[in-house]
């Protein structure tokens, strides 16, 4: 990633609070083993913060610092168990094989990625992706193909996973956005 794409990241989240987590990630919380969890795409740490809360150690990258920086102080404040790990995700995962019980991966999509994603798991350590699909172009951002996965496309990435949830569909988040998502929660095998 370049140096103007950083700035645009940097701008995203320079300001206003961190949000709220993705329905998925709650309703699926209780079923992800508490140990180490990479939040692939942190940004101000939505994700993370609720992670560590509920006893999580949490590894969170991204490629923004400024977002970061907010998490890192949001986690000392609350004395939470996160490190910031500042990484361009588009080149590849800064993280040996075998290392996480958990790797979250929302609304970020670099398909070259999706190996990388299973091999840094544990045996029996499990991935929560949930992002758009092609379906969400028809209704607002992102547009780009590049970030919307075809329909199915996401379990055919997972094939060689236990895939405990699958699910693609409209997402109605109660206060008139909706959007088009697929989400899955697979376990490593092998």
């Amino acid at each position: 990633m370049n140096q103007r794409a950083r700035a645009i990241w940097d701008e995203r989240h320079d300001s206003g609070d961190i949000g709220r987590p993705e329905p998925s990630v709650l309703e699926f919380l209780p079923l992800l083993p508490r140990g180490s969890t990479l939040d692939i795409a942190a940004g101000k740490g939505r994700h993370s913060i609720l992670l560590a809360r509920h006893q999580m150690r949490v590894v969170a990258v991204d490629w923004s610092r400024l977002g970061l920086e907010a998490l890192a102080v949001a986690a000392r404040k609350e004395r939470l168990p996160i490190e910031v790990v500042v990484a361009d995700l588009e080149q590849s995962l800064p993280f040996r094989a075998g290392t996480f019980d958990v790797v979250l991966n929302v609304n970020f999509l670099v398909r070259a990625l999706f190996p990388s994603l299973k091999s840094v798991l544990r045996i029996g350590g499990m991935l929560l992706f949930d992002t758009f699909l092609i379906d969400q172009a028809t209704l607002g951002h992102p547009r780009n193909p590049n970030f919307l996965l075809g329909h199915y496309e996401l379990r055919n990435w997972l094939s060689d996973m236990e895939l405990l949830r699958y699910r693609e569909g409209i997402v109605d988040y109660g206060d008139g956005k909706r959007a088009w998502r697929a989400t899955a929660l697979a376990r490593r095998a092998a």
